[in-house]
């Protein structure tokens, strides 16, 4: 049991390492002249950041639907023999979209760009890595191939309530998330703005 816990956290550190990889390959490859060409990732961007003024509860409420989305869509799916696919597919995107963030910030700003990468994903990302980690687990470990089903009056339905209490879990947590995300962060980050 314990090698496949090892060998399951491997499989998704892997995944994700080879999203990222593949970020970073895509910008350096086919991506320099599109990330000249914006004005993402870039001093004016930043500087314009500084100036708005952003209206929190809005922000919350949209950050609160994209992460739960996201979420309910892959819980879903371990209910069905396509979880752990999912999540492996999910796994791999998100190193993707980090590795072409970071290197599009690196090749526009330097240093300052990968610190200013770091910046935006506090705190939050202190919530969402461990939680995610565990969440992404309790999906890819749920036997989706109908067998809590088929288990009527025996260990399926207590299955099936033990991985109910996974989604609400994950609605806990993206709400103070998403909390973070939409209230904290762009007064930290506008902070870490003045000093750069």
């Amino acid at each position: 049991m314990k090698r496949i816990r090892l060998g399951s956290r491997n499989l998704f550190l892997t995944l994700f390492l080879a999203g990222f990889a593949a970020g970073v390959l895509y910008i350096a490859m086919f991506g320099r002249t599109a990330v000249h060409e914006t004005t993402l990732m870039s001093a004016y961007f930043f500087s314009k950041y500084q100036q708005v003024e952003f209206a929190s509860e809005e922000l919350f409420v949209y950050t609160l639907k994209s992460r739960m989305s996201v979420f309910t869509i892959l819980w879903l799916a371990g209910l069905t023999v396509l979880g752990t696919a999912a999540v492996c597919v999910f796994l791999f995107w998100i190193g993707a979209a980090l590795g072409i963030t970071v290197t599009t910030a690196a090749v526009k700003m330097g240093p300052v760009g990968i610190l200013l990468c770091v910046a935006a994903g506090l705190p939050h990302f202190i919530l969402y890595v461990p939680a995610g980690c565990w969440l992404l687990k309790r999906v890819s470990a749920m036997p989706g191939s109908g067998e809590w089903r088929s288990r009527q009056w025996g260990d399926g339905k207590r299955m099936f309530r033990m991985y109910l209490l996974v989604w609400l879990a994950g609605a806990a947590i993206f709400l103070a998330g998403a909390f973070l995300e939409s209230y904290v962060n762009p007064m930290f980050l506008k902070t870490v703005l003045k000093f750069s």
